[in-house]
């Protein structure tokens, strides 16, 4: 092999374009088996974000089932989830345009089931005994929030007709039909709480009229939340709760709750963002497979429903997941979406001895050579608090930096901020690393995967505690020789481009910065937010309704542009519900009257998180155009 090359750090060839960055950010979505079939959804960049359905054969044969101008995707919650469900050959699914229930089955387009005005649907579940979908519903109207509520769907008479079952809660989940069809398990919770804050189980006899008598509270609430209720094959009612802080299995047997499997420092749970997912799946045979997170990592523990012991899958399965999903049981086994630090997210078996995929194979893999692998690394702000990270080192295999050079480095912050990062493939950090700089990404205090006392570490920290984190991240590359102290930027969307502004605003840390439709005002954010988040700003904030102007206008990126001194680029989704564009039009408008260098993009047809194929390109090159020019690079 021929020496490489050098040049400077930031400036090498790749072939990493941005065209293939957005061929390669295929989303894939729900997992549901379907006798010997699997199906997901798939979201498509080239069709402009559209969500189509896919399925695989045992066999591998996979074909498309969703064609346009039809999308599978829920608005609920405005982030919605719980599009799909698969029952048998037929598939029910929320279509886009619409956010009506549309059907499936083979040789038939979709076909149309509900038309109920201003409604969204998602999180299905089937009800065979009395012929319809159990649903959450999410209603639109004259009043100023939505009103949310559990539903069945008529599959037969009045085919299509919407009953309702529950209302009364801020917010439903996961309805979930016993067996022998006489049980309903369901989660609720309210405002100003998120899912993973106070989400409550609760069963309630499902009569033979079709309604629900009064639900049961069977654990969660008072400081701790349940995720995801199934029933086993066994009859008894399995969940999630983070009872002692960490997520673990539980079985609920009719009298008494008791823990299944457990593990200490790794969690089970996951932050509800959107409907419909899962961490652990229940076999027909008696078995069930988890996803624990440990130290942001996944690892599968194996076991038998009736033992109630686990034992730990193959050690093959743990070194090469980056992230696994949706894991479901499949033929004599179980199945998830497993990502790998060098291929993107596939449909996979997991087997004792490893992952064997299934589809889609065309994953926008690279060659290895390209490939920065993560490397989880534990640092410690100031104060001694510990914060985890994920870096990736410059890598090419034709060039290398200047002698005694360090790079330029470019640190992300997730959004959420109650989510993570993992050691997955993402396109767009290779594009980076590929090109000479250094890529950090910061599970900064609120993430989850490291257990509840973490993730309530930004409580009342938001902007302060995500911020410290963020520069210790960027005095640590500078500390070990990792990057250059003088060329780190930052950059994050949403709540993550949040935190970019505040880091610009109150630390020096950052030559540079990226910001991805961020919150500039939390005045704003509070008075147009939707309802799923309108309470989580006072947790993340410390206020209470009727007591917050102050610290919203301490903590308001707008309010201190004019300690921001550092070039700074935006861009925003003209259709973004969530963080509208009147956000970065306002800080943007700030900084120019102050000679600040900015620069703004926006683009027509995009929400909140970027999913056509032109726009992921065109914020590609216009963000390394940027950063080169603002951490002075070739």
């Amino acid at each position: 092999m021929s020496a490489k090359k050098r040049a400077p750090f930031g400036t090498w060839p790749s072939p990493i374009t941005p065209a293939l960055a957005a061929r390669a950010s295929r989303r894939l979505g729900m997992l549901q088996a379907a006798g010997d079939a699997i199906c997901w959804t798939e979201a498509r960049p080239e069709q402009g974000g559209r969500q189509t359905i896919m399925r695989i054969t045992d066999e591998g044969k996979a074909e498309e089932l969703l064609m346009q101008p039809f999308s599978a995707r829920s608005r609920i919650h405005e982030y919605g989830g719980g599009e799909l469900l698969a029952v048998g050959d037929t598939i029910y699914f929320c279509n886009d345009r619409d956010q009506q229930v549309h059907m499936l089955t083979p040789g038939h387009g979709p076909r149309r089931l509900t038309s109920v005005f201003n409604t969204r649907f998602a999180d299905f579940a089937h009800d065979a005994n009395r012929r319809r979908l159990l649903a959450v519903a999410e209603q639109h109207g004259a009043a100023p929030k939505p009103r949310n509520m559990l539903v069945a769907v008529a599959l037969s008479g009045r085919r299509g007709k919407v009953s309702e079952l529950a209302a009364g809660r801020g917010f439903y989940a996961s309805p979930r039909l016993s067996p022998d069809g006489r049980s309903l398990a369901f989660l609720a919770w309210d405002l100003p709480d998120m899912p993973w804050d106070s989400a409550t189980l609760y069963v309630a006899d499902a009569r033979d009229d079709g309604t629900i008598g009064r639900p049961k509270r069977i654990a969660g609430g008072n400081g701790s939340f349940v995720f995801q209720p199934e029933w086993g094959p066994d009859g008894c009612l399995y969940f999630v709760w983070d009872k002692t802080g960490w997520g673990g299995l539980y079985r609920w047997q009719g009298d008494r709750v008791a823990r299944v499997q457990a593990r200490r420092g790794a969690d089970l749970s996951r932050a509800q963002w959107v409907l419909g997912m899962r961490s652990f799946a229940l076999h027909p045979d008696g078995r069930f497979a988890a996803i624990f997170l440990q130290q942001g990592r996944p690892r599968i523990d194996t076991g038998s429903l009736a033992a109630g012991r686990a034992v730990q899958a193959a050690h093959c399965v743990q070194a090469h997941a980056a992230r696994i999903d949706q894991p479901i049981a499949f033929a004599d086994g179980f199945a998830a979406l497993v990502a790998t630090p060098t291929s993107a997210p596939v449909v996979a078996r997991i087997t004792g001895s490893g992952i064997e995929v299934l589809g889609p194979r065309d994953g926008g893999n690279i060659e290895r050579e390209f490939v920065s692998r993560g490397e989880v690394r534990t640092f410690r702000r100031p104060d001694g608090e510990a914060v985890h990270g994920i870096y990736y080192a410059p890598t090419n295999p034709h060039y290398e930096g200047p002698n005694g050079a360090s790079p330029p480095a470019l640190v992300l912050v997730h959004g959420g901020p109650t989510s993570m990062a993992d050691t997955g493939l993402k396109m767009s950090s290779q594009f980076y690393t590929s090109r000479g700089f250094a890529v950090f990404d910061v599970n900064y205090s609120g993430s989850t995967g490291y257990g509840r006392a973490y993730r309530c570490r930004l409580d009342g920290q938001w902007g302060i505690a995500d911020v410290a984190d963020c520069a210790a991240a960027a005095r640590h590359l500078a500390r070990q020789g990792l990057a250059d102290a003088s060329r780190i930027a930052i950059a994050g969307g949403s709540a993550g481009g949040y935190t970019v502004l505040m880091a610009l605003a109150t630390t020096d840390a950052f030559a540079a910065g990226s910001s991805h439709y961020g919150v500039s005002d939390l005045r704003l954010l509070l008075k147009h937010t939707h309802k799923f988040e309108s309470g989580y700003l006072h947790r993340l904030l410390g206020t209470k309704p009727g007591k917050w102007r102050d610290v919203f206008a301490a903590r308001s990126p707008l309010n201190l542009t004019h300690r921001i001194k550092a070039p700074l680029i935006l861009f925003q989704g003209l259709d973004d519900k969530i963080v509208p564009p009147e956000q970065s039009r306002l800080i943007v408008e700030k900084l120019e009257k102050r000679g600040i260098e900015v620069t703004y993009h926006e683009f027509a047809g995009e929400g909140h998180g970027f999913r056509s194929a032109q726009t992921i390109i065109a914020v590609l090159e216009a963000e390394l155009a940027f950063l080169r020019h603002a951490l002075r690079l070739g």
